[in-house]
Order: C-alpha cells, then structure tokens, then sequence
C-alpha cells in the first residue's frame, strides 16, 4: 500500500534528523526545524516521495493532538505559574493589542479577508515545541525557560479558547462562547477531582501495572485523552484544547511521585513516532508554488514573518529588571515561535469559507520560518558568552523596537478621557488580583 511507503519515508526522516543535529553545522538547529525542512525536500512541492492522502492527514492530526497532550503533561504549574505566568499573559495582551492593529491595517489594504482570525494567529505561540527545544538546548529549568514558558502557555491557551468563538459557525458567537466556558469548567472540575483522588497507593499500583504485559496505564491515559478531544469536538471547541486538558488530568495523578514514570512512556509515543510524523508531514504538505503564485502572496508572507515577530518586540519592556538585557531578543524570538496553532486554525478558516487558500499559505509559510530559523537565532544569542557585534546590534534592535511601542502606547493613552484611564487601570489591577489568586 502506498501509506506505508510514505510513512516508511517519514520513518527514515524521523531517524535521519537528530542524526544531522549532531553535526556541528545543525548543532544550534532545533530537531523540529530539520524535520519540516526535510518534509519540504520529500514533499509534493519537492522530490514528490510523499503525498497527501486521508491516511496521512488523520495521522498528522493525531501527531497534532499528541503535541498539545504532551505539553499539557509537561505544564506544571509550580514552575512557571506566579511572575512568569502573570508577565506572560501581560506580553501576550500587548502582543494581541498590536496584532489587531496590524491585522487591521492588511484588512483595509486587502491583503487579508478574516482579520480577527489574523489577528488571534499572529500573537501564539507553539508551547509544546518550545519545551521540546528548551529541553534540547538544556535550559528548561533555569529563569530564563520558566520565563518563556509563561508567555507561551498563555500565548497558546488565550487563542485556543478565543479561536472556537471567532470561527463560531452561523455567527453563533455567544452560543459558542457559553459552550467553551461550560467545557473549560467541566474540564478542570474533571482535573480537581483527579487530584483529589491521588495517593501514594494509586501511584504504586500505576508502578506495578506499569510492570505487566498489559501496559494498562498507558491504555487508560489513551482514553482519557480520546474522552477529552471526543467531548471537545462535541461542543465545538478545537480539538487541541481538549488534548491540552488531557495531559493536565493524567500529570495531576502523577507528577512528583514514583508513578511519574508514566511520562516517560507516554512521552515516547510521542516524541518516538506521533509528533515527528507531525512536523515532517506538514513540511511535505506545505504548498510552495502558493506561496509565491503572485506578488501580493510574496507581500503577505515577508509581511506575516516581520508582524510575528515585531508583535513580541513590543512587551519586551515588561521583562526589564527581571531578565538580563542580554536575553531579551531571545525571549522575543523564541516566543514568537509557533506552528501548530497556526496551521490547525487556517485549515480552520479555510474549511469555513473565512479565509483564502494563498493568506493560509502566507501564514503556515511564515510560521514555518518562525520555526526554524527563530530559535537558531536565539540560542545562538544565548550561547554567545562573549557579545559579538551582530549580538549587539540585534539587541539594539530589539529595545529600540520595544521602547518605541512603550512610547506610543503611553501617548495613546494619554490622549484617552480621565474616566477611562481610571477604568483600565481598575480593570488592570481586578486582573493582575486574578491571577495572583489563581497562581497561589
């Protein structure tokens, strides 16, 4: 059968990449990155060994929902919630601020059909991919990935639930919004109560099961995270949320105790098979010759790789006395990255008549460079113990950016009424004590 060629290509991918990141060439290189860009070179858009088929596409969106189910395992909340998480969703409110603007601005020029939907894509970012790249790079539990983190759970979370309301169908906006509010609350009820229910006589007996033929954890933690994306589906919500809630139920059970071991298994699964399948699958079904079919798709794409970027340059201000300057310009270039999101929610719009075929393509393109040549530039700023010139101009660059967006933002607030000032700052200070709550 032909799916099995293709998939045996995608195997010899999946063993080819970490390979070549050992040369010191692709050293700085995430894996995640030569796997699209090997995908890309095996593609219908290159040598034509894979293509799409419905076999394929199911098993890249499995890889997808086993993505945000990892990274739902790996959010732990003592870790990056408090400062990091409450600077996190501060960046990603200015983020989304300026990705309005700017997606407003491609809508009056015609350049985009469905700017809320640009403008919930711009400002996300990949928290998955980041912890696998973090990992990597062996900065996943110091200051500076904690920090990162932050803005990515949140970065990924916001839209996530904001997505499902904007694509509502039939302009069904508060219908749908009423159905993600009930589904957030019963999922983390759902989560509440499974931490109610561990106990060091659970996790012992997940230890022994994990001991048998039968591999019964792992099959339990499968239909919890199948009940999670199935119900999900049911009320609307896009099926990553209902992943992303998954893993959090299963780490809840488990996480700091001996039964943790079942991460290690279930983190197998996927980063040994799912998730490459994933990232390598979509670098096939990128479609170049849309992406530079007319100039105005050319525009779009230089266009969508400077916003994704510029819109993180903005908040870098808030991580000032937290963070070493010299860190900034990684933080922005490392949270600008993201893919998943990106590619499930324009397969979204597209499906639903809100968005073009050649904006998509722009879009994943520019995501796709987000990917792979972002976090080489950042690591390579953050292994340079001696700072070079282009690290120095970069973050030049970087504050410059950063400083002139605090500027404008100060005057356009200056230029409000008194009485609305007054309520954004009350609205800023209800919000801050929300999360302060929330993250003790």
């Amino acid at each position: 059968m032909i799916e099995f060629h293709a998939i045996f290509i995608i195997s010899c991918i999946a063993v080819l990449a970490p390979l070549l990141n050992r040369i010191p060439v692709f050293a700085r290189a995430p894996i995640v990155a030569i796997e699209l860009l090997l995908g890309m070179l095996v593609g219908p858009s290159g040598a034509g060994l894979v293509n799409a088929d419905s076999a394929l596409d199911f098993l890249r969106e499995f890889g997808l929902v086993y993505l945000f189910f990892q990274a739902g395992f790996e959010f732990n909340q003592k870790e990056i919630s408090g400062k990091p998480l409450r600077l996190g969703f501060y960046a990603w409110l200015v983020s989304l601020s300026l990705s309005l603007v700017i997606s407003g601005a491609l809508y009056l020029l015609g350049l985009v059909e469905a700017p809320l939907l640009v403008a919930l894509i711009l400002p996300t970012s990949a928290f998955g991919i980041l912890i696998l790249m973090l990992r990597q790079a062996g900065e996943l539990d110091d200051e500076f990935g904690h920090y990162v983190l932050g803005v990515a759970a949140v970065s990924e979370l916001g839209p996530l639930v904001l997505a499902s309301i904007v694509l509502a169908q039939h302009n069904h906006h508060l219908h749908q919004t009423l159905l993600s509010a009930s589904f957030i609350a019963i999922g983390l009820a759902a989560i509440f109560l499974l931490k109610r229910v561990r106990s060091d006589r659970l996790a012992e007996s997940i230890v022994l099961w994990l001991g048998d033929g039968e591999l019964l954890p792992i099959r339990i933690s499968i239909v919890v995270l199948l009940g999670f994306v199935s119900f999900a589906d049911r009320l609307g919500m896009e099926l990553v949320v209902g992943s992303y809630m998954a893993g959090m139920a299963v780490a809840v059970l488990v996480r700091g105790t001996r039964a943790e071991i079942l991460k290690e298994r279930l983190t197998a699964i996927g980063s040994g098979f799912l998730i490459p399948l994933f990232f390598i699958e979509s670098g096939a079904a990128f479609d170049f010759p849309a992406l530079v079919s007319s100039p105005a798709s050319v525009v779009r794409f230089i266009l969508f790789c400077v916003a994704f970027l510029l819109i993180r340059l903005a908040p870098l201000n808030l991580f000032r006395g937290t963070l070493p300057e010299r860190d900034m310009p990684a933080l922005a270039l490392l949270s600008s990255t993201t893919l998943p999101l990106v590619v499930a929610l324009t397969y979204l719009g597209v499906g639903r008549g809100q968005m073009s075929h050649e904006t998509a393509s722009a879009l994943v393109g520019a995501a796709m460079v987000t990917v792979t040549a972002f976090p080489t530039l950042a690591f390579w700023l953050r292994g340079t113990h001696r700072q070079s010139r282009l690290a120095d101009s970069v973050s030049l660059v970087a504050h410059a950016v950063a400083d002139w967006c605090s500027l404008q933002a100060s005057a356009g607030l200056a230029r409000l009424p008194p009485q609305w000032r007054e309520d954004l700052h009350g609205l800023e200070r209800r919000v801050r004590d929300l999360i302060n709550r929330s993250a003790k």
